[in-house]
């Protein structure tokens, strides 16, 4: 397991027992306001892929930019409360609320082919890097070398 994710693990039960503690309910209870959906960020040659775990965000409350080399997802987890008297929460540890994810790529990417699919509360953005950033193979042949021929300038033309 990466350390990064073990850190990431630990902020969160950190900043979740912060919250736990100051809160003035026993029963531990999470504010409707912004959270920060999990992701996943592959590179290939040819493109970057974004992966979110969005489960229970509506298609429709999903919103992706791409502006020079920065993708910009937002949405929002709306919390459907039903009046019913009968139920209590004892503890409700789920975040809803807004999310705004941005990122800067390394790369000029192409923002006319970016594509999005989202199913099961999974949304992968797939964005294409530029032409100019895709490494292209140089095949090699056998032959003769190449020789470089020097132009004359015009100043080499008039003595």
């Amino acid at each position: 397991m990466s350390p990064f994710r073990e850190l990431d693990r630990f902020h969160r039960r950190l900043d979740r027992m912060f919250d736990d503690f100051f809160s003035e309910s026993v029963v531990p209870q999470t504010e409707e306001g912004q959270f920060t959906p999990a992701c996943d960020v592959e590179e290939t040659n040819s493109h970057f892929l974004i992966t979110f775990d969005l489960p229970g965000v509506k298609k429709d409350d999903i919103k992706i930019e791409v502006r020079g080399n920065q993708l910009t997802m937002w949405g929002e987890r709306k919390l459907e409360r039903k009046e019913e008297k009968e139920k209590g929460h004892l503890s409700r540890e789920r975040y809803y609320g807004s999310f705004v994810r941005t990122f800067t790529l390394p790369t000029d990417v192409k923002a006319e082919n970016v594509q999005a699919n989202y199913e099961n509360g999974v949304l992968q953005i797939a964005v294409p890097k530029a032409e100019s950033v895709v490494g292209k193979e140089i095949p090699i042949k056998e032959g003769k070398l190449i020789e470089a021929k020097a132009k004359e300038t015009k100043s080499e033309k008039a003595a």
